[in-house]
C-alpha cells in the first residue's frame, strides 16, 4: 500500500493540475485577479479533497484531509504572486492543464507543512 505521503502528493499534483479547469468560465472575460485567486483557491481545495479521498485509506478521516487540502489550498493561493496568478490564468486559456512547474514548486513544500499540520504521516 502507497505512502500517505505518495497519496497526498497525488492529491497535490491532480489539484495543481485541475486548477485549470477552475478558469475555464474566464476564458472570454478578463477578470480582476482577486476573482482568480477566489476560484483557483476553492477549486483547488475541492479536487485536492476529492483526490485524495479516492486515494487514502479508508480509516483518514475527512477532517485531515479537508484540513490539509484547505491549508494547502489557502498558503499556495498566499505564495502566488499577482502576476503568477495572471500567467497561471493565461496558460489555461491556452489550453495548458498539466501543472506548470512554478506551482509544484511553490506547492511540494506547503503540501508537505499541511500534511504535518493536518495530522498526516509521511
Amino acid at each position: 500500500m502507497p505512502s500517505t505521503r505518495t497519496w497526498m502528493t497525488v492529491a497535490l499534483v491532480v489539484g495543481c493540475g485541475a486548477i485549470g479547469f477552475g478558469f475555464a468560465f474566464m476564458r472570454a472575460a478578463q477578470p480582476d485577479v482577486a476573482s482568480v485567486r477566489t476560484t483557483l483557491s476553492a477549486n483547488f481545495s475541492a479536487q485536492c479533497f476529492k483526490t485524495a479521498r479516492a486515494a487514502s485509506p479508508a480509516n483518514v478521516a475527512d477532517a485531515k484531509l479537508q484540513g490539509f487540502c484547505g491549508c494547502t489550498a489557502t498558503r499556495l493561493n498566499a505564495a502566488l504572486t499577482d502576476d503568477d496568478v495572471k500567467w497561471l490564468a493565461e496558460q489555461e486559456r491556452q489550453g495548458v492543464t498539466t501543472p506548470p512547474a512554478l506551482l509544484m514548486d511553490k506547492a511540494r513544500p506547503i503540501a508537505a507543512t499541511c500534511r504535518a499540520e493536518a495530522g498526516l504521516a509521511g
